[in-house]
């Protein structure tokens, strides 16, 4: 892992709200709005691809935790611009992100959590535990 205990790490990305990112999706029938999970998906995903390049060789990272405000809708065809940043890169890097609609009001905020993994040395922890059920 490569530490960058100086330098903040950012990242951007804009999306338009699909019908697969709504919280019909989620058993909310009739809302066709961005869903709590896709806000967590897109922003771990944002999250882990500013995070890559600081990483080994044979190291990813892992989500652990997050916690997050959602505050506000936005509905299918309009935009969400997700924003993320770190203050240090370590074995634990701590986020925080904001959501944002078109309007510029905050949609949603929080922290989130990742680990660096070994990949081996996950996938091999996850077989022995498959083999021990």
């Amino acid at each position: 892992m490569v530490r960058a205990a100086s330098t903040e790490l950012k990242g951007r990305d804009v999306r338009i709200v699909a019908p697969n990112d709504c919280a019909t999706q989620w058993g909310n029938d009739g809302l066709e709005v961005l869903s709590t999970p896709a806000i967590l998906g897109y922003t771990e995903q944002l999250c882990a691809e500013v995070l890559a390049p600081h990483l080994d060789e044979g190291e990813m990272s892992v989500g652990v935790t997050a916690t997050l405000h959602h505050k506000a809708a936005v509905p299918v065809g309009a935009k969400a611009v997700y924003t993320v940043a770190a203050e240090e890169v370590d074995r634990k890097t701590k986020f925080t992100f904001t959501v944002w609609d078109e309007a510029g009001a905050v949609v949603c905020e929080g922290t989130h959590l990742r680990a660096a993994v070994d990949v081996e040395r996950f996938l091999a922890s996850l077989k022995a535990a498959r083999n021990d059920g």
